[in-house]
């Protein structure tokens, strides 16, 4: 379907974008699958002509070499640690974007500790505001924060008091109750602003 332009100056660029390198039967739930720095490259010379960063969630398949590819581009990168109920996996989750995160300061932003594990019901408030914490204190020159949709901040504001700065998440069509694509971006307007009063 063809659609109408975006109302946006077509020499702007996005403040940034969320990136996987998958590409037709790649699929991350498959642990073995690497993906090559070739692809990622490819990817990253593409997106630095639209934005100027991109948002990882985990490190795994491959994900952990964007951050050098990244700044090779001039992209920065939101740094993502994809959390679960496997403590084994999110300390190597950890362990892995600490690393990057020391190795490349120039190019990673921000690191989001844990991407909608509360939504999903896979770790408690309290564990994940200790992991956010133990982040913190390794790298303490990088902001650091979590990614939920909005209801999960307001129900848990302990994890507030953790982060360096609130990341929500406003879907429309996945609410609750689904917004018509014709209120969506009043929708995102009025939880944006519902959510800078609350924190």
């Amino acid at each position: 379907m063809t659609l109408p332009r975006a109302p946006i100056d077509p020499a702007a660029k996005l403040e940034c974008v969320s990136y996987a390198p998958f590409r037709g039967a790649q699929n991350p739930l498959n642990p073995a699958l690497h993906i090559d720095a070739a692809q990622i490259a490819e990817d990253l010379a593409q997106l630095a002509k639209i934005t100027n960063c991109v948002r990882t969630y985990s490190v795994d398949n491959g994900v952990d070499q964007v951050p050098e590819l990244a700044g090779k581009v001039g992209l920065k990168v939101i740094q993502g640690i994809w959390l679960g109920s496997n403590r084994v996996k999110n300390r190597q989750q950890i362990e892995s974007a600490v690393g990057l995160a020391k190795a490349h300061p120039d190019v990673i932003s921000s690191v989001v500790v844990g991407n909608e594990v509360l939504l999903r019901g896979e770790m408690t408030a309290s564990d994940l505001a200790a992991l956010i914490r133990s982040v913190k204190a390794q790298v303490p020159q990088t902001p650091v924060t979590y990614a939920d949709v909005w209801e999960y901040w307001l129900r848990n504001r302990e994890v507030y008091d953790a982060v360096d700065f609130v990341t929500i998440h406003i879907l429309p069509y996945w609410e609750d109750f689904p917004i018509r694509a014709r209120y969506a971006a009043a929708h995102v307007d009025q939880i944006r602003k519902r959510m800078a009063a609350a924190f």
